[in-house]
């Protein structure tokens, strides 16, 4: 009798508190084998671009402009670079959608509109409403946003999502690689950790969101949300064999 070999997704982290989340809870419910880093701790010089059936590239505070600063973001991109012209399973969120915008050749910038920051819809193109983007729809769910930063839209990827603050909020590239510039992978647990990682942006005189409204829209949006993500990642993840 053959032994099935045991499917596997690398996920790349740049702080501790943007985790997998809803994608992480997916993977393991489907039987796939993961393994996370945190990328300032490791040598991105030992992993092999191929290998994982999945690769996954979280968010974090720094942007692909940072690269000077930050040598690893440059390797992250060659990663994606070699990824993606491969066109094998890809998923980038918020850093990591502008990281494979990047690797794309797709220039990412400080947005004119300053931060998006908190609950706002979807707007699902005709071409996302073919696929799972069509989860996320405004009459079934709000969508969480963190980011001030954006990019243009990569030459040959199909807009599946825009919202009403930055256009490119969701794009596919290839047959296997997905950006999402939003965070449908978020629970109710991670976003009361952002609370006080994100301290200077939730309370006090300037605050880009008050606390209060934060949590009153997460209470009402979170379990759609998770809800509508889990079909979204599932129905993305068995598109794709996984």
């Amino acid at each position: 009798m053959t032994e099935t070999k045991q499917k596997g997704a690398l996920i790349l982290t740049h702080v501790q508190a943007e985790g997998s989340c809803m994608l992480g809870r997916t993977l393991n419910a489907r039987g796939l084998s993961i393994k996370t880093l945190n990328v300032p701790r490791i040598d991105l010089n030992e992993i092999d671009p191929l290998r994982p059936n999945l690769l996954v590239v979280m968010g974090g505070p720094i942007g692909v402009y940072h690269a000077e600063d930050y040598p690893f973001i440059t390797q992250e991109i060659e990663i994606l670079k070699a990824r993606l012209a491969a066109d094998l399973p890809t998923i980038g969120i918020c850093l990591g959608s502008q990281m494979m915008a990047a690797a794309l050749g797709s220039k990412v910038y400080q947005g004119q509109k300053g931060y998006e920051l908190g609950w706002n819809p979807l707007n699902i193109t005709e071409e996302g409403m073919k696929g799972p983007a069509r989860h996320f729809a405004p009459e079934k769910t709000s969508m969480f946003h963190w980011h001030s930063d954006t990019f243009d839209l990569p030459e040959g990827a199909k807009l599946l999502a825009s919202s009403s603050t930055y256009q490119n909020q969701i794009f596919q590239i290839g047959q296997h690689g997905i950006g999402l510039q939003c965070h449908p992978e978020v629970r109710r647990e991670r976003l009361k950790e952002w609370e006080v990682m994100f301290v200077s942006q939730v309370t006090g005189p300037n605050a880009t969101l008050p606390l209060s409204k934060w949590r009153a829209e997460t209470e009402a949006h979170i379990e759609a949300l998770n809800t509508q993500s889990a079909l979204f990642f599932n129905e993305w993840l068995e598109e794709r064999g996984l």
